[in-house]
């Protein structure tokens, strides 16, 4: 089966072993991925697990858990993607539909940090769309 992350991998090769937990993301984006992968399975202990220990608490998790549920994720596309020491940044789509409406988009630059060996996102900031 094809990763659910769009990426051009097998899913057990590519965001099955980090959403399993049996391996680690080895980059900002692999981890991007794997948290896009989570929202497609709804999986939000991923999500909230691979939120930064330090800001987890910030963040407004039922409205995170609100979207997930009623949401069906149908495509992403990563535009940029880096990383300095241990800090990170990746740019994306996530394309989704809410209910039976019509496809929406998810443009998103998010920050990483790399702490005790292990990729956590930190914080995600909307991209505003260009006329």
């Amino acid at each position: 089966m094809k990763c659910l992350c769009c990426a051009d991998k097998p899913f057990d090769q590519c965001c099955g072993p980090l959403l399993a937990g049996t391996t680690p993301a080895a980059t900002p984006e692999a981890l991007m991925r794997s948290r896009y992968a989570a929202y497609v399975r709804k999986d939000f202990d991923y999500i909230l697990n691979s939120t930064d220990p330090q800001v987890r608490d910030e963040l407004d998790h039922d409205a995170n858990r609100a979207w997930m549920d009623g949401s069906t994720f149908t495509g992403l596309d990563i535009l940029s993607s880096s990383q300095q020491g241990s800090r990170g940044e990746v740019e994306f789509i996530a394309w989704f539909r809410q209910g039976t409406g019509p496809e929406q988009k998810h443009h998103e630059r998010s920050e990483f940090r790399k702490h005790r060996g292990r990729w956590f996102f930190r914080e995600g900031r909307m991209v505003a769309n260009r006329a």
